[in-house]
């Protein structure tokens, strides 16, 4: 989830916090009237009032977003690697991963901000510290129990390390506020924090773009533990591989891309835009409706370029061979004036509302060759005849251009990789899992800068279930 993401999940709780917020207010007011008239002779000032008002709306705020917005989904899931995050960021080169890791982060900032308000007891460094590592591990602790939510050493650090820079910055107003001056010792200590994270990702982006080929999602950010884990091989693994071509594809990661296609099915099919582009994740997403009002969505991926525009207006059509033909001549037609469509596809009918282009090429021919080519399929649900727009439009129609010969890891080598746990699994290996590799082939899957790399793909069972796994090819990069 990316901030636009995090901001819209949050806005449906504010009324809610408010009021929560609100009513605490108004019970701690209570108490300390009666306290007062009591005899009770410790005061407490409107600046502590409103810090532990907004302190009580910021937990409810941060429950909400980490816990109570999601489904019981996790069972037991836990992430005792430090760092892992930041491996996955890069792995994916996701500008999302990299969002969420400062916004875990900020989400804490308020509690370190607010804190020194309350008294002269956390105005100190070690309660700030000790207080933001008992409310982050209880946040974890909740999640975990709740199985609303990873219990995660990352998200520990980051929003402990979020809190601190709070009380940081606090910390250099109220100094700067008693000396009646900027005090810059404090100011040099706030900006640390911030500084320390845009050298970190300044210098990632500066070993990122003097790489010649991108990263490959697939590759692990947490190691596979494979002690007392059975691994049985059922075929023979080359020591030896050829050289194979490398390609790329520079619709991949291209978000400019993205929009010309969002900006050519607008017009194309009378539509009109309803907000602007929206982050979800590895999806690109725009919102547009047509004069009767019925909805569509646009969605780009920026991982293998594919792109899809559909309705949910539920409609579905049995084609008879005239529409089929109506319908494929229009939007063959469409495709070739927007030069999207290459020549050479084979058009086939698909469960009699499915119009479909394919070219389909071998993954040998694809690991030998040294020519550009394209690759993908087209498929479309038209709508009844006379309406331009379809109810489905899913477009993976791949224009891949030839690079060079690159030298990859042997079969056996890649198995090494394997055995040492560098892959990829949904569910984690375990002690007395019995994961048997039945075959292996080579593949190919796009990186982050759409260069099109050989991977190899390893396929079997884990404990008698199907499982597959991709392991990068190329030995150098």
């Amino acid at each position: 989830m990316d901030i636009q993401g995090i901001l819209s999940t949050l806005l449906p709780f504010l009324p809610k916090v408010l009021v929560i917020a609100l009513l605490f207010l108004g019970v701690i007011s209570l108490l300390y009237v009666l306290y007062r008239k009591r005899g009770g002779k410790r005061k407490f000032s409107v600046t502590q009032f409103a810090a532990g008002c907004l302190l009580v709306m910021w937990f409810g705020l941060v429950m909400m977003l980490t816990t109570f917005s999601r489904g019981a989904n996790f069972e037991g899931w836990v992430n005792f690697r430090l760092f892992s995050g930041y491996w996955s960021a890069w792995n994916q080169w996701s500008l999302s991963e990299f969002q969420l890791i400062i916004f875990n982060m900020m989400m804490f900032m308020p509690l370190g901000f607010l804190l020194p308000l309350l008294g002269i007891r956390t105005r100190r460094f070690t309660p700030v510290l000790i207080i933001s590592l008992i409310v982050t591990i209880g946040i974890e602790l909740i999640q975990i129990i709740s199985r609303r939510g990873i219990f995660e050493l990352d998200d520990i650090f980051h929003n402990t390390l979020g809190s601190i820079a709070g009380y940081l910055i606090m910390q250099a107003i109220l100094d700067s506020v008693q000396k009646r001056k900027l005090d810059f010792k404090s100011a040099g200590l706030a900006l640390c924090i911030p500084m320390a994270f845009v050298l970190l990702f300044t210098s990632a982006l500066a070993i990122y773009q003097a790489k010649e080929l991108g990263n490959l999602s697939i590759r692990p950010a947490i190691k596979q533990n494979m002690d007392g884990v059975k691994v049985e091989l059922d075929t023979k693994l080359p020591e030896k591989a050829e050289m194979v071509s490398l390609y790329v594809n520079d619709r991949i990661y291209n978000v400019e891309y993205g929009e010309r296609m969002a900006a050519l099915v607008q017009p194309s099919f009378d539509l009109q835009q309803k907000q602007g582009k929206r982050v979800d994740g590895m999806n690109r997403t725009w919102e547009f409706t047509n004069r009767s009002g019925a909805s569509y969505t646009f969605t780009y991926n920026v991982q293998d370029g594919g792109w899809q525009l559909y309705s949910e207006s539920g409609e579905e059509i049995k084609l008879n061979k005239e529409e089929v033909a109506k319908h494929r001549g229009f939007y063959e037609k469409w495709m070739l004036d927007n030069d999207i469509l290459p020549a050479d596809t084979v058009f086939s009918l698909q469960n009699e509302d499915t119009l479909r282009w394919d070219i389909r090429k071998p993954v040998d021919a694809i690991a030998k060759g040294e020519k550009d080519f394209a690759n993908g399929m087209v498929m479309i649900r038209p709508s009844t005849i006379g309406q331009k727009a379809p109810r489905d439009l899913f477009y993976m129609m791949n224009q891949n251009k030839y690079v060079r010969q690159v030298e990859v890891l042997s079969p056996a080598q890649a198995y090494a990789q394997f055995l040492e746990g560098n892959f990829s699994v949904y569910n984690n290996m375990k002690k007395g899992d019995l994961l048997r590799v039945k075959q292996y082939e080579l593949a190919y899957m796009y990186d982050s800068k759409g260069y099109y790399q050989p991977v190899y793909r390893f396929s079997g069972t884990v404990n008698g279930e199907e499982w597959e796994t991709l392991i990068p090819a190329i030995s150098n990069f």
